[in-house]
């Protein structure tokens, strides 16, 4: 079954191509990360998945449904770049910001998320008393607390230090295995996600490659996604 599926996207600003025929299947309980240099259209394409944006020709697809339907009934987790980094200052606890967003969450989907994520212990602390990795552990634990089908992530380990990176793909290897959640995560790490993800899309305007990530991370797909480079970053894992 397809969780998502983009049909002859087009999206462009001002005749300026953002993304372009974009085709792709992603399958129920995939694992995807999605690699390209920077403007390759990572971010837009998982705006146009949660239905914030609407290409200019195409058709976005949630489990056969447009967006703005299935959003209707379900959820989407999402969890914006930086976010962490930029709105912690705000006195807010993390059982509060759990919980934000949400009309209702039940007590079990709310115990499950904090478990999920190994942060019951700080619920009552504010943003601000966290570490860089704890309050990203809120945000993600925010992100599945409707117990979403399709998780979107959007450089989730950027700024975070080794130890809480590591425990963050840990705990999203068990979300996708354990739990069945489709898992989309834009990242740079390429090399760390070489290994994590169980798929590859490499993206650069248009699809470059899309498929297993030991058959994809080959030098001839990186030159073709970050031309300006000869030592790729995946040769550094």
């Amino acid at each position: 079954m397809n969780a998502i599926t983009l049909s002859n996207i087009d999206y462009f600003i001002n005749h300026s191509f953002i993304l372009e025929d974009i085709n792709l299947e992603i399958n129920e309980g995939c694992y995807l990360g999605i690699i390209g240099p920077n403007g390759a259209g990572k971010t837009t394409l998982l705006r146009l998945i949660l239905g914030i944006i609407k290409p200019n020709r195409g058709q976005v697809l949630l489990y056969g449904q447009k967006p703005a339907d299935y959003l209707k009934k379900e959820s989407v987790g999402y969890l914006p770049q930086r976010i962490s980094q930029t709105i912690y200052e705000f006195p807010i606890t993390v059982e509060e910001l759990v919980r934000s967003g949400y009309d209702k969450i039940s007590k079990d989907n709310f115990e499950w998320a904090l478990d999920v994520f190994r942060i019951s212990q700080l619920r009552k602390k504010t943003m601000r008393e966290l570490s860089g990795g704890e309050r990203q552990k809120a945000f993600l634990a925010r992100a599945i607390a409707s117990k979403p089908r399709i998780l979107l992530l959007d450089e989730p380990t950027t700024g975070i230090d080794p130890n809480s990176r590591d425990e963050l793909l840990q705990i999203l290897e068990i979300l996708n295995r354990d739990f069945c959640i489709t898992i989309l995560t834009v990242t740079h790490d390429i090399g760390t996600f070489a290994h994590e993800a169980r798929c590859i899309l490499c993206l650069n305007r248009k699809v470059v490659c899309f498929g297993d990530p030991q058959k994809i991370l080959k030098d001839e797909y990186m030159g073709m996604l970050y031309p300006e480079h000869t030592v790729f970053p995946h040769n550094h894992a």
